[in-house]
């Protein structure tokens, strides 16, 4: 129906051209029959007519080539545009782009993430700034990521191949394998076999499992109240500097009212990850950090401004959280 419509207003123009000719050669046949006065300007309007269709005619046909070339052009320029995007898709494909990421991941010494900042006692290095192009690669094609990722995630997979796919399963909450992770890591750590080449992939198993359940991090809760493991605490401490969120705000809390002593360098950790979930408006960390005069002495004041410094927020925030124990309130 619109090939229809279209034809029939391109015909308008030379409908219009044939009732001016034929009104030109009315005009000529009638014009001996008119009286005298009338005869010279039937003459001369006849012949206007007359060039004007020639010239009209002459014009529209013009145009239509001149329309015709700039329709290809735009016709052409728009097929190589198509061309190109889909040559471009074509190469930036789920198994092209998890491909090059193996054979990266794969063959260096180093644990990447996708998180910033990478852990710094981990060994780990942030391989992208920028997590934009897996946004919507993973939103697109998510089928096909969750089979490659299922490859990646086989038990004698390389360490490095296993902790990145994890980070992948978690960021964007993949559900459909998230079952998968638990199952190969939970009897590790239950049975405690936890070793400096393992902890790595085993804990972000467990985190990557727990960002998909409902409710979120339930496990990785459970773990952080029962564990007296110092590398274990330390390893999910770090998790709210990568990501602050409420979630982690409440285990933080959870963790600092155990009656088991806290390690210093988890203490100060415990600072920093407060210190990112302030920044990040998700908790108020001063009144956080009030809420535990018994955790934090004086000697640990100078160290804590200086984190706090390091999340460009004000020290002078910090006063009177750590005063001495003994030290009398005011009235």
């Amino acid at each position: 129906m619109p090939s229809i419509n279209k034809n029939s207003y391109s015909a308008i123009p030379f409908v219009i051209f044939g009732i001016i000719l034929i009104s030109a050669f009315f005009l000529k046949y009638f014009e001996p029959r008119l009286p005298e006065v009338l005869q010279k300007w039937a003459e001369h309007m006849s012949i206007a007519l007359i060039v004007a269709v020639i010239i009209g005619l002459t014009y529209e046909y013009t145009s239509h080539l001149f329309r015709e070339e700039i329709l290809r052009n735009l016709l052409h320029e728009s097929q190589e545009q198509v061309y190109q995007a889909l040559k471009a898709y074509s190469v930036l494909t789920p198994d092209e782009v998890f491909h090059l990421l193996k054979e990266i991941a794969s063959q260096i010494n180093q644990t990447p993430t996708l998180f910033y900042p990478a852990r710094p006692d981990g060994n780990e290095y942030t391989f992208t700034e920028s997590l934009e192009f897996f946004d919507t690669l993973v939103k697109m094609r998510p089928k096909e990521t969750v089979k490659i990722l299922s490859t990646w995630i086989e038990p004698k997979s390389h360490k490095n191949l296993k902790y990145l796919a994890s980070d992948f399963i978690g960021k964007y909450q993949l559900s459909e394998i998230a079952e998968e992770l638990r199952r190969q890591a939970e009897p590790i750590l239950h049975a405690g076999d936890l070793t400096d080449d393992n902890r790595g992939w085993v804990l972000n198993y467990i985190w990557a499992y727990s960002r998909c359940e409902k409710p979120i991090y339930k496990l990785l809760g459970e773990i952080m109240r029962a564990t007296t493991d110092h590398e274990i605490e330390k390893w999910i401490l770090f998790l709210p500097i990568q990501m602050p969120s409420i979630e982690f705000a409440n285990m933080i809390n959870t963790y600092l009212e155990r009656e088991a002593p806290i390690a210093e360098d988890n203490l100060l950790l415990v600072i920093q990850a407060v210190a990112s979930l302030h920044r990040a408006q998700v908790v108020d960390g001063i009144a956080m950090l009030k809420k535990f005069p018994d955790r934090f002495g004086p000697h640990n004041q100078e160290d804590v401004e200086r984190i706090w410094r390091n999340y460009a927020l004000v020290p002078e925030e910090l006063k009177s959280i750590f005063l001495p124990a003994d030290t009398p309130s005011n009235p």
